[in-house]
């Protein structure tokens, strides 16, 4: 997927964008938002190599911008237990989640040209309902991103991290 001078390219299973993940989850302001931990190369490689397969739940692309890695943007179909938690009835229906990991890069308009770009696919080759992102209620930039995309804040909730502490996320909708 291209949009001037932004790509969005799959994820590949090679040693040069598993590196570049793990010089990103070094950053707290990434992890903090994402992950909520550091990940060393060897649990980067563990996380995304399953999804960098052909028939991957959740296809992950780099996003590059002037041919340069600076984020990811992922996809996956909201499952039954996510539908549940979200009090959402559509079949067909994408969670997204994205983040700019060159910290120089943000507050550019990258994330939201991403989002749109991702979205578009998403809406006519996957024939979406709607789309759903659920940042941390406190990740205000994120969130300003995603509504300038035309997300909706539609009501928060609580439920556990990666890590396993009790956090307070936004559910937005884009129909």
């Amino acid at each position: 997927m291209i949009d001037g001078n932004l790509k969005l390219r799959k994820l590949n299973d090679s040693e040069d964008d598993y590196k570049i993940l793990e010089k990103w989850y070094q950053e707290e302001e990434i992890y903090s938002h994402f992950e909520q931990r550091k990940l060393n190369y060897k649990e980067v490689k563990n996380k995304y190599f399953p999804r960098t397969l052909k028939d991957a739940k959740i296809p992950v692309y780099m996003i590059e911008y002037d041919n340069m890695p600076i984020g990811i943007i992922q996809y996956q179909l909201i499952n039954r237990e996510n539908k549940e938690l979200y009090n959402i009835n559509s079949n067909n229906s994408y969670e997204i989640d994205i983040f700019i990991g060159e910290l120089g890069m943000h507050n550019k308009g990258i994330g939201k040209k991403a989002i749109e770009l991702l979205s578009k696919f998403l809406f006519k080759k996957k024939k979406a309902e709607l789309l759903v992102m659920c940042p941390l209620k406190e990740n205000t930039s994120a969130i300003r991103c995603y509504e300038k995309c035309n997300f909706k804040i539609n009501k928060s909730f609580k439920t556990e991290d990666t890590i396993g502490n009790l956090q307070e996320y936004l559910l937005m909708i884009r129909e």
